[in-house]
């Protein structure tokens, strides 16, 4: 595990680089990181921030207890007895906790730091983990998942303000918060797969309660940092127009976020449905081809950090979605299972330039304080909450193969329309892609 938390780190020390400025932003309302005004200094020196390599535990254990559910939830369906809906609410609720506590841990972040507001998740988080470790019926475990979603949530937002905070350049914080978040969930799955074998699947739960309480003293005894940097928003001084064109560039880098994490229902329902029902995988084999892709997106998440710096934000999310859009619409055609790695090697790749695009678009026009780290976490987890019942009810409607037509085609679309965008409105288009 040590050695997972040191590869973290210096990964995420890798993807910020050297962090460049970036100048087109100022032509749109928006205050360029290569010279901050000298009020954006002074609200920089008073802004505090988890040191980063606190930061990056925090979101790599709170990513660790969101996936570590994945594989137990056979076991905990067979136990509880519980019907299919029942086990679908499972999750559902979790992410609608998450959801509903996005913008309240904005807003509670500006109020009381990134240190307490990290302790609230973690408590939070280790209350509802030890409920649903004893729950005795489903009446119990939902709300203890609701509480889990609301924990994870309140972390997530202090651990991505304080390492944007301390990673300011274009795409470094997005690169580590995919980093952390990815070795976590690959530990996550690990872990939860080995306990409820061994032990059952109340032992998930149990491990999530010990790493909540972990994450809780650790938060405690962190010292605050100050931000030596921050991303500026629009000045008080900038025209209406660039005010104006700053907003809606914030608005459809919203609108993007939210349609990359809908495909991110292609990796947690519709490539599992797709194994068992085409290829007759069991559980153990859809668990190794959902790591793979984890895998995948893991690996790519420092250099496309580095394509964002060289290419822009607005280029590299156009070419994720196109990338991931092809992935997505060549998986019906793979006559048999090997031939499914390709397609969704290029699938994860293009969400992991879109989510880190996305998410740095947003972070940098919002103004890079707790409001933008909220619009990011509230737009993913709509697309997470919205894009699973999207692809179930494709999947009903048409067959396992339709979400991947349908969804890769809106990619594709996305796409399109990017560039047609970009080539009408350059100036726009080349300011929030630099």
């Amino acid at each position: 595990m040590r050695r997972r938390l040191r590869s973290t780190q210096r990964l995420a020390v890798e993807a910020a680089g050297s962090l460049v400025a970036e100048p087109g932003l100022a032509k749109h309302g928006v205050e360029s990181t290569a010279a901050p005004s000298p009020a954006a200094v002074a609200g920089a020196r008073s802004s505090a921030a988890l040191p980063l390599r606190v930061s990056l535990v925090i979101l790599f254990f709170a990513y660790w207890c969101v996936d570590i559910v994945s594989p137990a939830l056979p076991a905990i369906q067979e136990s509880l007895a519980l019907s299919g809906a029942g086990a679908g609410l499972v999750f559902s609720v979790f992410f609608a906790g998450r959801l509903l506590t996005n913008l309240p841990a904005a807003w509670l972040i500006e109020r009381v730091g990134p240190k307490w507001t990290a302790a609230l998740g973690s408590l939070v988080l280790l209350v509802g983990s030890a409920l649903a470790a004893s729950a005795p019926s489903q009446v119990v475990l939902l709300p203890a998942r609701g509480l889990q979603g609301v924990g994870v949530a309140i972390l997530a937002t202090a651990g991505l303000l304080s390492v944007l905070r301390a990673l300011p350049g274009g795409g470094s914080a997005m690169t580590a918060f995919n980093v952390s978040a990815g070795l976590g969930g690959s530990g996550g799955l690990l872990s939860g797969g080995y306990l409820t074998g061994e032990l059952g699947w109340r032992a998930v739960f149990w491990l999530s309660t010990a790493l909540s309480g972990l994450l809780l003293a650790g938060s405690l005894l962190a010292r605050l940092e100050t931000a030596v940097a921050r991303i500026g928003g629009a000045p008080r001084e900038a025209s209406d127009d660039g005010a104006s064109a700053a907003r809606s560039a914030e608005a459809a880098a919203i609108a993007a976020n939210l349609l990359v994490f809908v495909n991110y229902s292609i990796w947690v329902v519709s490539l599992p449905l797709l194994a068992a029902v085409k290829f007759g995988f069991d559980a153990r084999q859809v668990g190794m081809v959902l790591l793979f892709v984890n895998a995948v997106h893991l690996t790519s998440a420092v250099p496309i950090g580095g394509i964002i710096r060289k290419a822009g934000a607005a280029r590299a999310l156009a070419i994720g979605f196109g990338i991931g859009g092809v992935g997505m619409a060549l998986v019906p055609l793979a006559p048999s299972a090997p031939w499914l790695l390709a397609p969704m090697t290029l699938y994860a790749i293009g969400q992991v330039a879109g989510n880190s695009s996305a998410g740095d678009l947003i972070l940098r026009l919002g103004g890079g304080g707790g409001r933008a780290v909220g619009a990011v976490r509230l737009s993913s987890d709509v697309g997470l909450v919205a894009g699973p019942a999207t692809a179930g009810f494709l999947a009903d409607a048409a067959g396992v193969e339709a979400p991947f037509v349908v969804l890769g085609a809106v990619a594709l679309a996305a796409m399109g329309g990017m560039l047609i965008v970009n080539w009408r409105r350059p100036r726009i288009g080349s300011g929030i892609g630099r």
